[in-house]
């Protein structure tokens, strides 16, 4: 049996190392994003969809360190899917054309992923200060701009992509979830 001191002890060591993780992840994605914006610096373009990587490659990361990377990639093919659909099914109407004369804007793709690994990322690495929180969402909605302003996707069609990155991030997906476990069930461990 523990002793009350040493267990209030093994508490606080516990609370100390999460705040140096907590310091160092944060720390560490505010070095990718400056690193990306470092790279891709003066071309905007460039940079959003560079981001668009990034983002959710750093919300993998944290979502493997909970455990949660099945879901996470889950969701990531239901977003794919949510945003190849439309593109195809839409095709040459007027809400899919884009600024710039293309095809295939509706919703915009970059914007939603970027959305996606923003909003994944602060849901997955839970301890982020909120500095950190805000650089994510602003990337992701910088992300967003440099697709209107390099004329290949309207306003409406960057809003639907970030609502899109948006709902698939944060709503529940039941069915997805019956799946993992199916799955977890099925190996016999925690995948």
């Amino acid at each position: 049996m523990m002793s009350p001191d040493l267990r209030k002890s093994a508490v606080q060591n516990g609370a100390a190392l999460h705040r140096r993780f907590a310091r160092r992840t944060d720390a560490l994605i505010a070095v990718i994003l400056l690193l990306t914006v470092l790279v891709t610096v003066p071309d905007n373009r460039r940079m959003g969809s560079t981001l668009q990587v990034v983002l959710p490659l750093i919300a993998l990361g944290c979502a493997a360190t909970r455990g949660e990377t099945v879901e996470s990639l889950g969701r990531f093919i239901v977003l794919q899917i949510g945003i190849k659909g439309p593109k195809y099914l839409i095709g040459e109407r007027p809400m899919s054309l884009r600024p710039d004369g293309g095809q295939n804007g509706f919703p915009s793709g970059h914007t939603a992923v970027a959305t996606f690994g923003a909003v994944q990322m602060i849901k997955h690495c839970s301890t982020l200060h909120p500095v950190t929180k805000a650089a994510a969402i602003a990337a992701a909605a910088f992300t967003g701009g440099s697709r209107i302003e390099s004329g290949r996707h309207s306003l409406w069609q960057t809003m639907a992509g970030a609502l899109w990155g948006w709902a698939i991030a944060c709503l529940p997906l039941a069915g997805l979830r019956h799946a993992v476990r199916r799955m977890q069930n099925v190996r016999g461990r925690n995948v």
